[in-house]
């Protein structure tokens, strides 16, 4: 047998099997926190196409054509496993489920949550309030939480700067009041970045 013979009978998908780490690849942890479903599914499936196994999250791969397909289905498993938080996993987790199915239950579970989710975070950020919490923590609340609605693709998202910048300034307890004033006043308005630096 030559060389080229022994190397057209490497599957596309044999390659997949030297992946021990799934996070150097998809390193992004899925979180019903942080609502960030729409970014890992498309690294995740990314991943999936370019080493040949994206079939297995769609359900179109037939077992009968595979001789390896069980095998082949629970490592596209594993690395999705290996891509969630640990109280996602808890949820999702069934025996003897197929990637397809793992995959599945995932983008149901984020569907559902999503609506109600928008409608918590957007409530939140309009009455977000500074309370004891440093500027900086403060500021961070209110960019997490906008960058959230982005990633779930809510209303209005992404958040128009000038109101970001109004949100982050409503709060502030009278000590900052020279800085409100002059972040009013300022021409032209500034961004929600430059706002943290006056």
């Amino acid at each position: 047998m030559t060389g080229s013979e022994g190397s057209s009978k490497t599957k596309p998908t044999d390659k997949f099997f030297g992946i021990t780490n799934i996070k150097s690849y998809v390193p992004l942890l899925l979180d019903l926190d942080r609502m960030n479903y729409d970014s890992w599914k498309e690294l995740f499936k990314t991943h999936c196409i370019g080493y040949s196994v994206y079939s297995h999250l769609d359900d179109s791969s037939l077992k009968a054509d595979e001789p390896q397909w069980e095998e082949v289905d629970n490592i596209v498993k594993q690395w999705m496993y290996g891509t969630l938080t640990q109280p996602l996993l808890q949820t999702i987790l069934k025996p003897n489920a197929t990637t397809a199915e793992v995959w599945k239950s995932i983008e149901d579970l984020f569907l559902e949550n999503k609506e109600s989710k928008a409608i918590e975070l957007d409530d939140e950020l309009r009455s977000i309030t500074i309370g004891d919490s440093k500027i900086v923590q403060y500021r961070t609340r209110i960019k997490s939480i906008v960058d959230i609605l982005a990633n779930i693709g809510a209303p209005g998202a992404p958040v128009p700067e000038r109101n970001l910048v109004i949100y982050a300034i409503n709060d502030l307890s009278p000590k900052f009041s020279h800085v409100v004033t002059t972040i009013r006043h300022q021409k032209p308005f500034p961004t929600f970045l430059k706002c943290g630096r006056c």
